[in-house]
């Protein structure tokens, strides 16, 4: 008898590690685990969330989410023409087709915003908005409840649209115009306007 226990023991032990691996939701990370910018996507996983790498990982793993740490300029530029330059583009894109959503941590052009001219700026904020229709997104736990509006004219209609989104704080070109039914509508949703230069 004492054996039939401590098979049964045994058994339910590796049953119970089993279902507390399957558990954690695995995460596909679009980067080496060496790189440097993966350390401040790994801060921002949940709890119940398991950073799997793409260069460890079998083909058919199937994640519950795909981040890419960091979209540079150029890759951006690549990716909103439809086009892949190497193979970390090549499995965004090949997701991308695929239907799938892919998150973007940190986009590189965000960092030039003080310094870049308007233009520019402008023309790498739309490629964000062509990736985003292909449905690359940034990464939701990023997200600090706000957001940046690039537009002259702030309407009431950019309020409610924040609002829906769960912005609390909008920041806003230093030179925009805001609508009186925009700043009413803030007033009323709790949305603080903050006005930026650029």
């Amino acid at each position: 008898m004492a054996i039939d226990d401590l098979v049964q023991t045994i058994v339910q032990e590796v049953l119970k590690r089993l279902q507390s691996a399957s558990a954690r939701e695995k995460v596909l990370i679009l980067a080496r685990e060496d790189d440097l910018k993966v350390a401040p996507v790994l801060q921002h996983l949940g709890k119940n969330e398991e950073a799997v790498f793409w260069d460890t990982t079998d083909a058919g793993f199937i994640p519950s989410r795909t981040i890419i740490p960091f979209l540079s300029c150029s890759q951006m530029a690549d990716l909103a023409q439809g086009r892949s330059t190497g193979p970390l583009l090549k499995k965004v894109l090949d997701l991308l087709l695929a239907g799938e959503a892919v998150e973007v941590f940190e986009f590189e052009y965000r960092q030039y915003e003080k310094t870049a001219p308007r233009a520019l700026y402008q023309l790498y904020a739309t490629y964000e908005e062509v990736l985003r229709g292909y449905g690359l997104q940034r990464m939701a736990a990023e997200s600090k409840n706000s957001a940046r509006l690039s537009r002259r004219l702030v309407t009431e209609r950019d309020i409610i649209e924040a609002h829906q989104q769960g912005i609390s704080v909008l920041h806003v070109l230093s030179d925009a115009q805001v609508t009186p039914l925009a700043l009413d509508c803030a007033r009323e949703k709790g949305i603080q306007l903050q006005k930026s230069e650029r």
